[in-house]
C-alpha cells in the first residue's frame, strides 16, 4: 500500500475529531469583541458627606443617564428624604436641610464644582471628555481612576474612582470619592444596573421634590 493511501484514514479521522469549526472561509474575519459601556445607571448604595467638622451618611438611590442627567437621593434613618441633588443637563436642583435651590448650570453660585457631563461620567464609569487644564489618570485597563481639574477662584475638583466591577460586561466603579475643597462626597454602590431605558422627562428638574426617590422596578 502506498504512503498516501496509508495516511488517508489518519487525515479523515483528524477531520472528524476537529470538525469544521476551525475552518474559516477565505476572506471571512472573526468579529471583533466589543466592550460594553454604561450610558445610564440605576444603583443603590450609601452616600457619605463630610463638610468642615461635620459628617453624615445614609442609604441612597443613584440614577444617571448620559450626557448630563442624574439624580442622587439620600434617605434619613426613618426613610425620609434627607438630601437630593438632581440634574436634567440644563438645571441643577439641590435640596438639603429643608431648603431647595434650583440653578442653571454655569451659575457661579452652584455649590458644586463638577459639570453635569463630568458627574455622569464618574457615576457610570464612562469615558470623560477631558476639560482644558484637567488631569486624568487611567489604570492598565484604561479605566479612569483619578481626575483633577483646577477652577479659577475656587478650590479645584479632585475625584478618585476605585473598586471597579464588571456589570453585564461594563466596568463600573463601586466607590466614587469627590473632593471640591469644601466637602468630600463618597458614594459606595451595593447594587447596580446599567443601560436602563429611562422614560423621556424622567430627569426633569422640578422644585420642590416631594415624591421620594424615582425608583424604577
Amino acid at each position: 500500500m502506498s504512503l498516501g493511501k496509508r495516511l488517508l484514514p489518519i487525515f479523515t479521522a483528524m477531520l472528524l475529531v476537529t470538525g469544521c469549526a476551525g475552518v474559516k472561509p477565505y476572506g471571512e474575519e472573526a468579529p471583533a469583541k466589543v466592550e460594553t459601556t454604561a450610558s445610564s445607571i440605576r444603583a443603590r448604595g450609601v452616600v457619605e458627606m463630610k463638610k468642615d467638622s461635620s459628617s453624615a451618611s445614609g442609604r441612597a438611590v443613584i440614577l444617571a443617564q448620559a450626557p448630563g442627567s442624574f439624580r442622587i437621593e439620600v434617605f434619613g434613618p426613618f426613610g425620609q428624604v434627607a438630601a437630593l441633588v438632581a440634574s436634567d443637563g440644563e438645571r441643577l436642583l439641590v435640596n438639603s436641610e429643608g431648603k431647595t435651590s434650583v440653578f442653571i448650570w454655569g451659575d457661579p453660585a452652584i455649590p458644586y464644582t463638577f459639570k453635569p457631563e463630568e458627574a455622569v461620567s464618574f457615576l457610570t464609569g464612562g469615558i470623560i471628555a477631558q476639560e482644558t487644564g484637567a488631569l486624568a489618570k487611567t489604570d492598565e485597563k484604561g479605566r479612569l481612576v483619578e481626575y483633577a481639574r483646577p477652577i479659577e477662584g475656587r478650590p479645584g475638583l479632585r475625584v478618585t474612582l476605585s473598586d471597579y466591577r464588571p456589570v453585564h460586561g461594563a466596568p463600573v466603579p463601586f466607590r466614587i470619592n469627590l473632593e471640591d475643597g469644601t466637602r468630600v462626597l463618597t458614594i459606595k454602590y451595593t447594587e447596580v444596573e446599567i443601560n436602563h431605558p429611562f422614560e423621556n422627562g424622567f430627569f426633569k428638574v422640578e422644585a420642590p421634590s416631594e415624591q421620594g426617590a424615582k425608583e424604577v422596578d
